[in-house]
């Protein structure tokens, strides 16, 4: 579907392409995921401190950790980083989806991202083939 200029329903706003639409529901998945791995990396911050603070006065590290009252939380960090990692794998895709409905040039798009020109390929190839209908 292309972008139309038409305004929707008298209202005075352009009309949305479902492309931009998607991108607009990335953006705002990948901010959510932003603020989770914000939250997730300032209790590890805070932990790895308090660790710290507890081996340098002479802790045992078992008696560090276990005063801690609590894991140092790897597991959840790792899911957090990958969770935020595909939102932002998202993004890009349907930015390059966007930017085809728009003719933007994929390398010039690749560097506007600071990007390489064979990720900007790889993400718009990605882009082309999920625009593709399922049989």
């Amino acid at each position: 579907m292309l972008f139309s200029l038409a305004t929707a329903e008298g209202t005075g706003f352009a009309a949305m392409s479902s492309k931009k639409t998607q991108l607009v529901h990335e953006l705002s998945q990948l901010t959510e995921c932003t603020e989770n791995l914000r939250e997730v990396l300032l209790h590890y911050k805070k932990t790895n401190r308090g660790l710290a603070v507890r081996i340098d006065d002479g802790d045992l590290i078992f008696a560090a950790l276990h005063a801690l009252r609590g894991p140092i939380r790897r597991r959840e960090l790792t899911e957090v980083l990958e969770e935020f990692e595909r939102a932002r794998h998202r993004v890009r895709v349907a930015m390059f989806a966007l930017a085809a409905e728009q003719g933007t040039n994929i390398s010039a798009l690749g560097r506007a991202l600071g990007i390489s020109r064979q990720l900007a390929s790889r993400l718009a190839s990605e882009a082309d083939n999920a625009s593709l209908p399922r049989r």
